[in-house]
């Protein structure tokens, strides 16, 4: 079970949301920052963080599950989000160059086919960021927020997944280290916890970030070695006594 559009438009737009979307951002960035892209889709709930990041993402394009729903722009501004089928994606073969993933994977029933498909839309090489909640958080403990919601994720469970569905991670990284007690919380004293939380404690963070790259192996291995590989045939030397 995972928050609805609106639900999580609603909360992005409240200080709390604001202030995650900055330090959440400003984690992404610190691993985007030397692999910029040109082609990226926003799958999930992931406008915010499209925004925050859009001097590094290029032309960026938005999807949504349809039992998420889509939340359009304001008038005048061209929709760029599509409600699609998370195992079904409406777009060719590597087409883009980057995925970014958020508020996703923890509500869906099927995981593996969306990350399956993930990878047929990625170019060989392409990165997918993805954002979820942490299962050994604090965040994952509270339903006053959208990581509360689902099933989160530990970095053992996330990095299985992905490898199954060949997603191989390159870059990991926590944030939101702060509780997130019912109360006006400052920037900056967030952003000391933060500072504190990714040297001392990063497995406790709230949300587990993950850069991981689409491998393409070159030839599938052998089932059965021994009925391809033949043994060498027996031949009958005779002896020859000399006289």
């Amino acid at each position: 079970m995972n928050f609805e559009a609106t639900q999580l438009q609603s909360w992005y737009e409240e200080p709390w949301g604001r202030l995650v979307v900055r330090l959440v951002g400003g984690s992404m960035e610190r691993l985007l920052h030397d692999n910029p892209s040109e082609r990226t889709l926003g799958i999930g709930f992931a406008q915010p963080y499209l925004d925050w990041l859009r001097p590094w993402l290029g032309h960026s394009l938005g999807a949504a599950p349809a039992e998420m729903g889509v939340v359009l722009g304001a008038s005048g501004i061209a929709n760029r989000t599509a409600q699609v089928r998370a195992d079904a994606l409406p777009f060719p073969d590597a087409w883009f160059e980057r995925v970014v993933m958020a508020h996703l994977l923890e509500g869906t029933s099927d995981p593996h086919s969306a990350l399956r498909e993930i990878w047929r839309i990625l170019i060989p090489g392409g990165r997918l960021m993805i954002l979820v909640a942490n299962r050994g958080g604090f965040w994952a403990r509270r339903d006053s927020n959208p990581f509360g919601w689902g099933s989160p994720y530990s970095p053992g469970q996330l990095r299985h997944i992905l490898e199954q569905t060949l997603l191989i991670p390159r870059q990991w990284g926590y944030s939101l280290f702060f509780p997130p007690l019912n109360r006006k919380v400052s920037f900056a004293w967030a952003n000391a916890w933060e500072q504190a939380g990714s040297r001392w404690f990063a497995p406790l963070g709230g949300v587990i970030l993950c850069e991981a790259e689409k491998v393409v192996y070159a030839s599938t291995p052998l089932v059965k070695k021994r009925s391809l590989i033949r043994r060498p045939a027996r031949i009958i030397i005779p002896i020859v006594k000399k006289v």
